[in-house]
């Protein structure tokens, strides 16, 4: 018995945690730099409702009400859209956790946001950072077999830096992987 409530209050604890930390934000971002996330990790983040799927007592664990992101500094080359083999490497934990919940996730559900530096012209970066996160979503698609209704690329060009006081940084150009908010 003690075992049992010690699981559900840490349940209870993480899913309280997650939403004192959202409350002053949009969205709740994890962030990895050039780290490649564990499948573990992405799960336990973006799906933490997972760890009630195969239990035979109640859980409390929920969705999150909040956007939750994944943010990974996916290598790209300046000026380029292909996924390096450090890019790919980086991809693993985040496809094979996609992958699991292959039938479990709506259509449109995860947003793929690419992301640039500021060197160009913002048309120019708005369709380099598109066609960075098309390159994921078929990567995700095609190496994990992730369902490809799932994810929505979206490109965001050099509008949201994630270091503004080094605006050319490679920091930069980025991928983050969204997880849309629970209705």
């Amino acid at each position: 018995m003690k075992l049992r409530s010690g699981l559900v209050f840490g349940a209870l604890l993480s899913v309280a945690t997650v939403t004192t930390t959202t409350a002053a934000n949009e969205r709740d971002v994890k962030s990895y730099g050039q780290k490649s996330p564990s499948a573990k990790e992405v799960e336990n983040f973006l799906f933490p409702e997972a760890q009630c799927e195969n239990v035979k007592y109640q859980c409390l664990a929920v969705r999150p009400s909040t956007e939750r992101a994944i943010g990974v500094n996916v290598k790209f080359n300046t000026g380029s859209a292909e996924l390096t083999p450090e890019a790919r490497a980086q991809l693993e934990g985040l496809g094979s956790a996609l992958a699991a919940r292959n039938g479990k996730l709506a259509a449109g559900e995860i947003v793929i946001e690419g992301h640039t530096d500021a060197r160009g012209t913002d048309e120019l970066n708005k369709k380099l950072s598109e066609r960075r996160a098309d390159a994921v979503v078929k990567h995700l698609v095609n190496a994990h077999g992730v369902d490809a209704k799932v994810l929505k690329p979206l490109g965001r060009g050099k509008d949201q830096l994630r270091d503004p006081s080094k605006p050319d940084s490679e920091t930069n150009r980025r991928v983050e992987l969204v997880r849309t908010a629970g209705k």
